[in-house]
């Protein structure tokens, strides 16, 4: 879900009172079992014993090192509802089903989650914020506050817009979880069994059979992977360019306004009109649904059917920094790694 927040003439309150493993483990392991039992045959000699010493120290620090590696994967159960992907956690004690998006850098919190759950901020304030849609949307903002924690690992975003999820998403929205807190990190999203995993490293076999893809980060705009894709929409009619990589979104391949323009998609004639009061962040949202040959990245098929392109004439589907967006309708066919480390992009199709 494209976010892209701006917030303009922030306005700042006090108010109530409240609150303020990776995969080549398995090959480590083994060979730690194998030296355990040569080492246990052993019998050293008084001069042997230095070396036997150094031999258990290094095996004792392989373990460290095994172990830190472990903790440092976190694992997350996730139900994918509606092609989105939530994710169990706590907000300030509160139990909440947070929607995972990698178009968007922030966290944000539903107004009606947060009005029956009882929490109160004291630091708050107002701005304009911007996303998918036509408008800026003047919104409460918490300043500081709000502590999420998950699966053991708690974060403490700053600056937490309070939006009207549900009205875009529905009713099992509380909020949103976006990719600031996640830099660097390893993201893998298996689909088909509903497991996220958030890893330090890429393991050295993790990626077997899988495409890989280069993709662009900005540590600056942690919202915003960008991906080379290729468009058939025609035998004849061929598009190229830079797709935002949108776990957030649960459409499939969605062109830009400014990318209907200029490829002339607008002047497509079998074609249906669709339109979306609450199209996002930003409000009402439009444009047109209309048949594809294929999508590829790479060497590798996306997608074959429906695509659309938006006619807003601002916000996130206005934008020039990529020519469409591509969510969950594709990618819950796939296994995605994600390596911000890296800006890597591995891709394996689920059979």
């Amino acid at each position: 879900m494209q976010r892209l927040v701006r917030c303009i003439g922030l306005k700042r309150r006090r108010s109530g009172s409240g609150v303020g493993g990776p995969a080549d483990n398995t090959t480590g392991a083994t060979s730690g079992l194998s030296m355990s039992r040569k080492m246990s045959n052993f019998t050293p000699t008084n001069r042997d014993l230095p070396a036997y010493a150094d031999m258990k120290h290094l095996f004792s620090t392989f373990f460290i090192l095994l172990l830190g590696a472990l903790l440092h994967a976190q694992e997350h159960s996730f139900e994918f509802i509606s092609n989105h992907i939530y994710l169990n956690a706590e907000v300030n004690g509160k139990p909440a089903r947070l929607v995972f998006d990698t178009g968007s850098a922030d966290v944000y919190l539903d107004s009606t989650w947060l009005s029956e759950s009882g929490i109160k901020y004291t630091q708050m304030g107002n701005a304009m914020v911007r996303g998918a849609g036509n408008e800026a949307k003047k919104t409460t903002l918490i300043f500081s506050g709000v502590n999420i924690s998950m699966n053991g690992k708690d974060y403490s975003p700053m600056m937490v817009p309070i939006i009207d999820l549900r009205a875009i998403l529905g009713d099992k929205a509380d909020g949103i979880f976006g990719l600031k807190d996640l830099k660097g990190k390893v993201i893998t999203i298996d689909y088909k069994n509903s497991e996220l995993t958030l890893s330090d490293k890429l393991a050295t076999d993790q990626a077997e059979g899988f495409t890989r893809i280069p993709i662009e980060t900005d540590t600056n705009h942690p919202g915003r992977i960008l991906f080379p894709i290729e468009v058939t929409v025609t035998p004849g009619k061929v598009i190229s360019g830079k797709a935002l990589l949108d776990i957030g979104s649960g459409q499939g391949l969605h062109f830009t306004s400014k990318a209907a323009a200029k490829y002339g998609l607008d002047k497509i004639q079998d074609k249906v009109y669709f339109h979306h009061e609450h199209g996002g962040v930003g409000g009402e949202s439009a444009g047109y649904e209309f048949g594809i040959d294929k999508v590829t990245t790479g060497n590798l098929l996306l997608f074959q059917g429906k695509a659309r392109y938006s006619t807003d004439h601002s916000g996130a589907m206005a934008s020039d920094e990529y020519i469409a967006v591509v969510g969950n309708e594709i990618w819950q066919h796939f296994t995605v790694i994600i390596d911000l480390s890296k800006s890597v992009l591995f891709l394996k199709e689920n059979l």
